[in-house]
């Protein structure tokens, strides 16, 4: 199975008129390699990001189309509670990160690369046991909040995010899956066709008036159903057949997984503090309204962050491979090459914002938010800052040391909550958005300087 898998990387690679020996480079290198800057290196890391920012569009262009459809077909407060539930999936999410996604794509490409479809497989397996935990705390909010408000628009809101979690995170799975193998033009595949079930329910719904932040969360639920299993197909990871020699035991995967992990839980509970407490403040302090309305002025901001994170998914299994290797000069400078060419990406995006903000807010909400449109160009400047410290976390990761992003989110954490409790009550949105900037700023700073702090890499 490996070797099949291996050989349809190869083809994918030809296909693009790509070198196998240089599309494999990444990879594979000796430990004394240092980068060499080839028009052929150029040539296969310029596919292989193309592809990967077109998965992430497509992916995330199909959560943006429902951010967008939502914000300016609903009511603030009804579409303030959706964005309150987003941010609660994206805080059980981020446990589900930190004890899987991110261990397998630094132990799948140093540790599993000869006996990849078993090591998936035990992955899968472990998906669903972490899952049913988080699933389960989902649904125990929803009942809880049915038992206290039950006529709270943020009850069907985070009762349909629950429902809809597992199958969410299994796309997500499958997707990573794809670029521990280096291959994102797998991934684009699942990730269209999740675009194309979402956008047409989106209008199906509409048309028959069922849009509501429920029946959004169980559409995004379908397509991630879908998706998922065309990805586990084309890996080849759904023909099972007779066992393989190269299985690798959920046990011994959960505890390889814990091991790495663990130290990221810590940053699964801090992080928030520094990205979604904003949210839940506001919505607290000044009603579901003003946080429907900051969540619909930072989606601008997230197309920014989408191509960072594209970006990071595809450096962090190189990053890991050559530390594997022993090549810390070459992981060191192509972790300075990821965080500086996506800090001048992001800066002049800020810049445009900042220039164009009447207009985007017009394009994409119809002047239903003119008043605060001004707040996208603030916002603009969170991806900005993380985009400088892509490069760096990577390598951290990538070094199978996570403390150092627990350290990065123990200091900033307090900065972002606090900043968010005095920022808002003096200056309501503003102060939200300048909390929001504030913490990631300090975020990026910390990460930096624990990169700097390990010399030449030899952690």
């Amino acid at each position: 199975m490996a070797r099949d898998l291996r050989a349809e990387q190869e083809v994918e690679w030809e296909g693009a008129g790509i070198p196998t020996e240089v599309a494999a480079a990444p990879t594979v290198a000796k430990p004394s390699e240092k980068v060499v800057i080839t028009g052929e290196r150029l040539r296969a890391w310029g596919w292989l990001s193309a592809l990967s920012l077109v998965d992430q569009g497509l992916a995330s262009g199909a959560g943006f189309a429902v951010s967008l459809l939502l914000a300016r077909w609903m009511e603030p407060e009804v579409y303030g509670a959706f964005a309150v539930a987003f941010a609660g999936f994206l805080f059980v999410s981020g446990f589900h990160n930190v004890l899987l996604l991110e261990p397998m794509s630094v132990m799948g490409p140093s540790r599993h690369a000869a006996r990849l479809p078993g090591y998936f497989r035990a992955q899968i397996a472990v998906h669903f046991i972490l899952v049913g935990a988080l699933c389960g705390v989902s649904l125990l909010g929803g009942l809880i909040l049915w038992k206290v408000i039950p006529r709270s628009p943020l009850l069907g809101a985070m009762l349909g995010g629950g429902l809809a979690l597992p199958f969410l995170l299994l796309a997500w799975l499958a997707r990573r899956m794809c670029y521990v193998m280096q291959r994102p033009s797998t991934a684009v595949l699942g990730s269209g066709l999740y675009l194309s079930v979402v956008v047409a329910g989106l209008f199906v719904l509409a048309h028959y008036g069922w849009l509501w932040s429920f029946t959004a969360f169980l559409l995004m639920g379908c397509g991630s159903i879908l998706a998922s299993g065309l990805l586990f197909w084309r890996l080849g990871l759904l023909k099972r057949g007779r066992a393989i020699e190269t299985d690798v035991s959920w046990r011994v995967t959960l505890r390889e997984d814990w091991t790495y992990g663990r130290w990221l839980v810590g940053s699964a509970l801090l992080y928030p503090a520094v990205s979604q407490a904003q949210i839940i403040l506001i919505a607290t302090l000044l009603g579901l309204g003003a946080a429907g309305i900051l969540r619909a002025m930072q989606l601008p901001s997230l197309v920014m962050t989408q191509v960072i994170t594209a970006t990071g998914l595809l450096s962090l299994p190189v990053l890991s491979g050559d530390f594997a290797h022993g090549s810390f000069d070459r992981m060191r400078q192509k972790a300075m090459l990821v965080s500086l060419g996506l800090a001048g990406v992001a800066l002049c995006f800020a810049g445009f914002l900042a220039v164009f903000s009447v207009q985007v807010e017009q394009l994409l909400f119809r002047g239903k938010y003119i008043d605060q449109a001004w707040l996208i160009s603030v916002l603009a400047l969170i991806p900005a800052a993380s985009a400088f410290s892509t490069g760096y976390s990577m390598a951290l990761r990538a070094s199978q040391r996570p403390q150092f992003d627990l350290l990065a989110n123990i200091v900033a954490a307090p900065v972002g909550l606090f900043s968010a409790v005095l920022f808002i009550h003096w200056w309501g949105l503003a102060g939200a958005a300048g909390s929001l900037v504030l913490g990631f700023v300090v975020l990026s700073g910390v990460t930096f300087a624990c990169f700097r702090s390990q010399g030449s890499g030899r952690v």
